[in-house]
């Protein structure tokens, strides 16, 4: 697994390079981001997030992983959709973040083929939120709202009550009857 950069490493701020085609040491790397961005329970990781400068992606919003070298938007819909975002760099934020509704990307597979994608829904936000990442770009340069994450209140599985971080510190009194 590799480890994911933090806000505000400036690499996150530069712009990655695009591979002249694929190869072993760029599969490797892709490999190992998918490891990463599941073991995060992300829905997508850019190179420039593990500290590498290439245009290279993996998303998986529950369709399947894709790995992408050197993807493109080549037509983005005139619709927008104002939708919620975080990211595996920035932890502990979220932001409302537009977006174009649909997108059409050609990017490069791992085997050398090319392919288009016609993306919509959590994909085409993905693959936006993905793409900016290797610009440089943050979601929270985007976003019309940031604000941050405030952890649910655990629950007792038995009762799906909501138990407070006082309770689950409690001591429980187990030879009452």
């Amino acid at each position: 697994m590799l480890e994911i950069v933090i806000h505000p490493n400036d690499v996150l701020r530069r712009k990655a390079e695009p591979l002249r085609k694929p190869n072993l040491s760029a599969r490797r790397l892709l490999d190992e981001m998918a490891e990463t961005m599941y073991a995060a329970h992300g829905v997508g990781l850019a190179a420039n997030q593990v500290g590498s400068l290439r245009r290279l992606v993996v998303i998986d919003v529950g369709d399947g992983l894709i790995k992408l070298i050197n993807p493109e938007i080549v037509r983005r819909d005139d619709e927008m959709v104002e939708g919620v975002e975080g990211c595996l760099s920035i932890p502990g934020l979220q932001g409302k973040v537009p977006r174009h509704k649909t997108v059409q990307m050609r990017a490069t597979l791992p085997n050398g083929r090319t392919e288009w994608f016609d993306a919509e829904g959590l994909f085409a936000v993905a693959i936006q939120h993905e793409i900016d990442h290797l610009d440089g770009v943050l979601f929270i340069d985007r976003a019309t709202e940031v604000w941050e994450i405030v952890d649910e209140p655990e629950t007792d599985e038995a009762d799906g009550e909501a138990v407070s971080a006082e309770d689950m510190d409690a001591p429980q009194d187990v030879g009452a009857k």
